[in-house]
């Protein structure tokens, strides 16, 4: 975690899901999983750039290279509760009780 970085150049968490057009909250989720050491990740799947934050619960920030990399990972990434994140994102959209 860095102390002080200039955030000039940066892009918050709203601007890259912005472009991304997904929401901060499944760029959070991506973050989670990949994250977690007791998920098995598949070999072959693109690695998630660094953000930087001044502190823990402050905002985070990536540059614009950062998305390239994103959006690797986001034409990656399998869909679906039976992807490989359905356990991280099943926690926010349970099952329907509609039969």
């Amino acid at each position: 975690m860095i102390t002080k970085f200039d955030k000039t150049n940066m892009l918050s968490a709203s601007r890259v899901a912005n472009s991304l057009d997904i929401s901060v909250k499944t760029l959070t989720n991506w973050y989670k999983w990949y994250l977690d050491d007791t998920i098995e990740k598949p070999d072959d799947f693109p690695q998630l750039p660094d953000y930087l934050q001044e502190h823990v619960g402050g905002p985070r920030f990536w540059t614009e290279s950062d998305v390239e990399q994103l959006r690797r990972f986001q034409a990656w990434l399998p869909r679906g509760r039976g992807g490989v994140m359905g356990r991280i994102s099943s926690q926010y959209y349970p099952r329907s009780n509609i039969v």
